[in-house]
């Protein structure tokens, strides 16, 4: 098998399909498909974070990680707090859809400037010596762990009892 130059590769865990999924889970689309607003502003425990605020989570950080190959400041995200923004005050199915659409479009810019680098910009260091192509496959490797969340939040939501 011959490997696929590095821009390609970041690519593919940037913008995955199913067949190109090393895990055989589900892309962030898939596994928000199916979400209610109710679902992903539910909280299963106060300690930990609902699916609304994973997602806004991970736009943030493809806005951040987007900013910081530009050389831009991390600030001017569309909802505050950056890392966790807050929920919004109405957590209607209108709301939910344009916060899943602000995730959409932050993916959408930052496969976008990928797409436009090239093999010496990838290998040049950003903030704390971590290269353009850390950040990038991080930014990725960050999604998967919270598509994780997101399916045990859904199994949690699934099995409450009174259902």
């Amino acid at each position: 098998m011959t490997s696929l130059p590095l821009k390609d590769e970041i690519l593919r865990l940037l913008s995955p399909t199913e067949q190109s999924l090393w895990h055989g889970g589900p892309t962030t689309g898939e596994v928000l498909s199916d979400v209610s607003a109710n679902l992903a502003a539910w909280q299963p425990a106060s300690d930990m974070h609902s699916i609304w605020g994973l997602t806004l989570h991970m736009a943030y950080w493809k806005f951040a990680v987007r900013q910081r190959i530009l050389g831009l400041s991390d600030q001017g995200f569309e909802r505050a707090p950056d890392d966790f923004p807050s929920l919004p005050k109405h957590l209607t199915h209108e709301v939910w859809t344009a916060d899943r659409n602000l995730l959409r479009s932050a993916e959408s810019a930052l496969v976008e400037l990928t797409e436009s680098l090239d093999e010496d910009r990838l290998q040049e260091p950003l903030t704390g010596g971590y290269r353009v192509a850390d950040q990038l496959i991080g930014v990725a490797m960050h999604d998967v762990h919270h598509i994780g969340q997101i399916l045990l939040i859904k199994r949690l939501w699934n099995g409450r009892s009174g259902q």
